[in-house]
């Protein structure tokens, strides 16, 4: 088995301010990144391109589909790259940034109009890049906290960080994207009175969000160089060997199988959020801005709280409770209607702050917890293959949410022209709701049920922290 060694011993495992900020800032940029394709991308092909709604949602998954086979090489490649290049998974974060940056300009500058061979043909091979950029950036950069720090409450410590940016990312790509999209349109509408927008503001849109990305994606990889790394000392173990180890770690299954019930859910919600607020409720793209402002500060005000309560009742409880949060915004929008007071998007935006915030910290916080359990019973680092499972499903999930929406709201009557009118707005209102509530509320209350056979505590970890250090002394007496 393999020999761990850090790159300096550390006295203790907990970290400094700069470093836990240095690498959160590096989930405003995915966050953008992911938020933007997942919000525009259906809408911005079906109303500027004149694509399909259903095309484009099948394109979006078919691109995450075929992007996720390479999250395990991507994790192996991370795991077996030497220290002296900055550590194994620094690399990688500097080359995701570049690449990151350059896919969404691609993404939201497509050169051809309608359903043909080149449209569909160009859409999909920018969607496999910008799958492509994310994967080299996100799965070391996942990856990183379970070499950073063996503290339990640590781990939640950074997650919140990672939280509290990940949120200003969404905010960016929610209300950053309609606002400058109200701005740029400038009172165009059509016959309807729905906001139009131009390809050239795409365009724009696109310039700022690749500045955004490609800057604090490089902060991440700057501001981590001193955080503590770990590497594999001896000859690596046979693959059949490391993958039935890999699925014995019954721990790891069970969080991945609440985060792909819970991601599901959320790009079923993005998907379908900027057709509800533009389309359905009649409202210009920039109050998405009333949804995404105060869900972001109440993320941020309730992530330390948040991890407050997990110190007292553990992380599972605090899942628990941030999912009702979670399923209480989704259902809220049901009774949503083109009348209802803009407040309204607040409060449900402050209610998905709290379900944010404890949702991604907590499932990202076991996740961690999960990999040192691998760790400790194998002797192998192999947070890279773990994170590249991650991702691999965080994808597959992920392609699932667009296309139902697509199929739904084609099946529905939205033409190209993104015009709804009298005689098929319920069908379309109801459409959205599949999207946006009923999925969402759905695969939210999923994962409370799978979290249910979820074991690995506080108590528990230090057991077979023990356990292994009883192993190792009784091997060095021998």
């Amino acid at each position: 088995m393999s020999e761990t060694s850090t790159s300096e011993p550390a006295a203790t495992d907990k970290l400094s301010t700069g470093i836990k900020v240095s690498w959160g800032i590096g989930a405003l940029g995915t966050a953008v990144l992911m938020n933007s394709v997942s919000v525009l991308i259906v809408y911005y092909l079906a109303s500027v391109v004149g694509m399909e709604s259903w095309i484009a949602g099948l394109l979006l998954s078919l691109g995450r589909i075929l992007d996720a086979a390479t999250d395990p090489f991507m994790g192996y490649i991370s795991d077996k790259t030497p220290n002296k290049w900055g550590g194994r998974r620094r690399p990688y974060l500097l080359i995701g940034a570049f690449l990151s940056a350059l896919s969404i300009l691609l993404i939201f500058n497509v050169p051809f109009r309608g359903d043909g061979v080149e449209t569909i043909s160009y859409v999909l091979f920018t969607l496999i890049f910008f799958g492509l950029g994310y994967t080299i950036f996100n799965v070391p950069f996942i990856a990183m906290p379970a070499e950073m720090t063996s503290d339990y409450h640590e781990r939640s410590s950074i997650h919140s960080w990672r939280v509290i940016f990940a949120g200003m990312g969404m905010a960016i790509a929610f209300a950053g994207a309609g606002i400058i999209l109200d701005w740029l349109a400038d009172g165009r509408t059509n016959a309807n009175g729905v906001q139009m927008n131009t390809s050239g503001d795409y365009t724009i849109l696109s310039l700022i969000f690749g500045a955004l990305i490609l800057v604090s994606m490089l902060i991440a990889w700057n501001g981590t160089r001193k955080a503590k790394m770990t590497f594999n000392t001896s000859k690596p173990i046979p693959g059949g060997e490391q993958m039935k180890s890999f699925f014995s770690n019954k721990s790891f299954l069970t969080i991945i199988g609440v985060k792909a019930s819970q991601l599901i859910a959320v790009y079923a919600s993005q998907t379908a959020q900027f057709f509800m607020v533009v389309e359905v409720l009649k409202r210009s793209s920039d109050q998405m801005a009333l949804l995404s402002l105060p869900m972001v500060a109440v993320s941020i005000l309730s992530a330390p709280l948040l991890v407050r309560f997990s110190r007292k009742f553990g992380k599972r409880w605090g899942y628990i409770l941030s999912a009702m949060f979670t399923c209480a915004s989704y259902l809220s929008w049901i009774f949503s209607d083109p009348s209802e007071p803009g407040y309204m998007l607040a409060i449900r935006g402050m209610i998905l702050g709290v379900g944010f915030a404890g949702n991604v910290m907590f499932a990202m916080s076991m996740i961690t917890d999960a990999i040192e359990l691998d760790s400790i019973r194998t002797g192998m680092n192999r947070e890279g293959m773990y994170t590249a499972a991650f991702s691999f499903i965080e994808k597959s999930a992920g392609a699932m949410g667009p296309a139902l929406v697509g199929i739904a709201l084609s099946y529905a009557g939205f033409d190209k022209s993104a015009d709804v009118g009298v005689d098929n707005y319920e069908a379309v209102r109801q459409a959205t709701l599949f999207g946006v509530a009923y999925i969402p509320a759905f695969f939210a209350l999923v994962s409370v049920g799978i979290l249910s056979f979820y074991k690995l505590d506080e108590k528990a970890l230090a057991e077979a922290r023990a356990e292994k250090a009883l192993r190792d002394a009784a091997e060095a007496e021998a």
